[in-house]
């Protein structure tokens, strides 16, 4: 059961991680057009030009267009699963600014590295960033820290559900064999 769940808990993080991401797209276009929001979103996230992708950012805000690689399934799988499920487990009783501070280097860090691992596999630059803040071989940048803070801090409230002991000791539990059984379950829930 363990394995199990663990293997549903990377694959919730990926599932969770494009889905935030496809939406991100749109509110960095919509950010950019806010004067007040324009300043949290300066930062230049780009793709390979050889893939032209990058005029999803002159489409039309109304279209709700996103766009993201399967490969940030696993990429947030692995941040979520090996870097801020133990880093919560690690900082439990730390103030919140100070894991979020800790989750938004490490993942940025993260962010840096893996970006270099997967052009070196594939041959393209699935992400990049084109502003003043790039570091790590332009694989990330200073600007998005914020954002990743945010996001350590989402992963964490996630992994906290999901360990909530009720959850875990209902996961353990025998499925209802009878019909009898599955009424009852249905009582207790009610």
């Amino acid at each position: 059961m363990k394995a199990a769940f663990a293997v549903f808990r990377f694959c919730l993080y990926g599932m969770v991680g494009l889905s935030a991401e496809i939406f991100f797209y749109n509110l960095v276009r919509i950010a950019q057009h806010v004067p007040l929001l324009e300043a949290l979103f300066r930062f230049q996230w780009r793709v390979d030009d050889r893939l032209g992708l990058n005029a999803i950012w002159d489409t039309p805000i109304a279209t709700a267009y996103g766009q993201c690689s399967l490969w940030m399934f696993a990429i947030y799988g692995v941040a979520c699963f090996f870097f801020i499920e133990p880093l919560y487990r690690w900082m439990l009783y730390q103030h919140t600014g100070l894991r979020a501070a800790v989750y938004g280097v490490v993942i940025l860090l993260f962010e840096g590295f893996s970006g270099v691992m997967l052009e070196r596999l594939t041959g393209y630059r699935i992400w990049y960033y084109a502003d003043a803040g790039a570091i790590l071989w332009e694989m990330t940048s200073l600007y998005i820290l914020p954002i990743w803070m945010v996001t350590g801090l989402l992963a964490e409230f996630i992994y906290r559900e999901l360990m909530d002991p009720d959850l875990l000791a209902a996961l353990e539990s025998p499925l209802p064999a009878t019909p009898e059984e599955t009424e009852a379950s249905f009582q207790l829930i009610r």
